[in-house]
């Protein structure tokens, strides 16, 4: 009731200051899909008895509220409230979630903001690619996203198996290790698509040329977090570039490094290219990194964990306003340690149809497959989405 009470609140707020001033806005989207998905996981040898399941749920809802006031001298305060709630769930009581809370300052110098917002590394690797335009939920994860992941986190998972004597098994532990290493590899999707806690700044642009900086500070994140200041640091720059009536040629790079667990450092850099026109759009992006991993319980610095992802996207708008679009993509991501390699695989493949410029409708179908090294069987999914739009 808590979460319903302060979102009222938020709104009604915001419906009366919009009669006010003008800086500040409602805005929202709702997004509902049928999706039609099956999941067969036969990682360690497991028994297949997958079934195709069908679900009507919620696609990525959101609302919010952004504004700003004018502080003279051409100086603002800007601000970015949004929520994101699943319009499709039996418990009304856990329906709202916090997606961005940012309060800045922006001018001719720059801007600067505070609270959750955007990865800015994610925005560099993802924003703006042909996989980041996909609608449904679970049709397409980015491949240069689930390596930034993997690198932040770390999916090296020890396991001990002693024998009857009461020694380690070594055998048995190293088939343990291997089995639950592959399980925390499946459940690190794409995330840190957002961060709170964070202060950034972004430059003004200059002929097509933007950069940003931004850190996290978070002394609640881990038990042994009192030993530094920064937990997570990013730098990222863009570059766009004008053809007029022949397109836009969009180049960013970005960096990112930090420790989000206490278990291990990571590091890793990611680019985009890209080139878009009225009718035409195709993408690509790589991120490569690693993650220094420590054995739990311990000082031992355990194995180095290697991770990359590639992702690749085209596009095509055809009839009146180019509201028809087909698309595709391809991505594969894998994390390497000590030899013995993890990946995924994933395309996509859909068909968009705007009913308006606020008003879309979809149907898209997406494809993944997981195989660890050392680990027999495979992890295989595959989804259907037939869904709609609408943006105020």
């Amino acid at each position: 009731m808590m979460k319903k009470s302060i979102f009222a609140v938020a709104v009604a707020s915001a419906l009366t200051l919009g009669a006010a001033q003008a800086e500040t806005v409602l805005y929202g989207s709702i997004r509902y899909d049928y999706e039609n998905s099956k999941a067969k996981n036969t990682l360690g040898g497991a028994e297949d008895n997958s079934k195709r399941l069908s679900n009507l749920q919620d696609a990525g809802s959101r609302i919010g509220l952004k504004g700003s006031e004018d502080l003279g001298n051409g100086n603002a305060v800007i601000y970015n409230l949004e929520w994101g709630f699943d319009g499709m769930t039996q418990d009304e009581k856990n329906s709202f979630t916090t997606r961005k809370a940012i309060l800045g300052l922006t001018g001719d110098w720059g801007t600067f903001t505070a609270g959750r917002q955007d990865n800015p590394f994610k925005v560099t690797i993802v924003d703006d690619s042909v996989q980041d335009d996909f609608n449904g939920k679970n049709v397409i994860s980015n491949a240069s996203q689930r390596a930034m992941t993997t690198t932040l986190t770390g999916v090296e998972t020890k396991v001990t198996v002693l024998d009857a004597n009461g020694d380690v098994d070594p055998v048995k532990s190293a088939e343990a290790s291997a089995e639950a290493t592959a399980q925390n590899f499946l459940g690190n999707n794409a995330s840190y698509s957002r961060v709170g806690k964070v202060i950034a700044y972004t430059t003004p642009e200059m002929a097509g040329f933007q950069a940003n900086v931004a850190m996290m500070m978070d002394d609640s994140l881990y038990g042994k977090n009192d030993e530094k200041n920064i937990d997570l640091w990013t730098i990222n720059a863009k570059y766009a570039y004008d053809l007029g009536a022949n397109g836009t040629l969009l180049a960013k790079a970005g960096y990112i490094q930090g420790k989000l667990a206490d278990k291990g450092k990571s590091k890793a850099w990611g680019l985009f290219l890209g080139y878009s026109q009225d009718a035409f759009a195709v993408t690509a992006s790589y991120a490569d990194g690693n993650h220094k991993s420590k054995f739990v319980g311990s000082n031992v610095e355990g194995p180095k964990e290697k991770s990359k992802g590639w992702d690749l996207g085209a596009s095509f708008s055809f009839g009146p306003n180019y509201f028809s679009t087909v698309r595709a993509t391809y991505g594969q991501s894998q994390v390497k340690v000590e030899g013995d390699k993890s990946k995924v695989k994933s395309w996509a493949v859909g068909f968009e149809q705007k009913l308006s410029t606020r008003t879309r409708a979809w149907v898209e179908y997406g494809n993944e497959k997981t195989t660890v090294k050392q680990v027999e069987g495979s992890a295989k999914n595959n989804v259907i989405s037939i869904g709609m739009r609408h943006d105020f």
